[in-house]
């Protein structure tokens, strides 16, 4: 055999030892960025979102309300958990009736536009009633706590994540 000949028969060989070479440290590389990003992800979670009630608290505290304030403060508090409490009992049934629509093989688009707009009925329905209790509130409040409440809503606002 000559040199020339034993170059191409060993050439193929060697190009498939270095291809899988190369897929190899590839996956390897791979992996340890999924390792990465999960041990990155476990010593620095997202922040977390205080709770309704916590987040309530803490406003309460900021404005240093007046008894009577305390009692306007509970009362709004109070409409806003209800209105939450609401939205969460009605809307997701609603989006889950869409999906279903959706998957169907022949989707009845009106059907899911009728259930469309009975989420936004609901959530219109919420808005009113949180205006209502916002202003009832705010009210009871003096210019340096209005703006202090207004403040804390615009950061809470500006700081949320953004669901669309």
């Amino acid at each position: 055999m000559s040199a020339a000949a034993a170059d191409r028969t060993f050439a193929p060989r060697s190009a498939r030892r270095r291809l899988v070479a190369a897929l190899l440290a590839v996956s390897l590389a791979l992996n340890l960025f999924f390792i990465a990003g999960a041990v990155w992800t476990d010593i620095n979670p997202p922040p977390q979102t205080a709770g309704f009630d916590e987040r309530f608290r803490a406003m309460a505290a900021q404005l240093d309300l007046t008894p009577p304030q305390r009692i306007a403060f509970a009362r709004y508090a109070a409409a806003m958990r209800s209105g939450h409490a609401a939205l969460r009992r009605q809307v997701p049934p609603l989006i889950d009736a869409v999906r279903q629509e959706i998957a169907k093989s022949q989707p009845d688009v009106s059907r899911i536009r009728q259930l469309l707009d009975q989420a936004a009925i609901a959530h219109r329905a919420f808005e009113r009633e949180a205006v209502t209790a916002t202003l009832a509130f705010v009210a009871t409040l003096t210019p340096a706590q209005r703006g202090t409440f207004v403040a804390i809503e615009r950061q809470r606002w500006e700081h949320r994540p953004h669901r669309h």
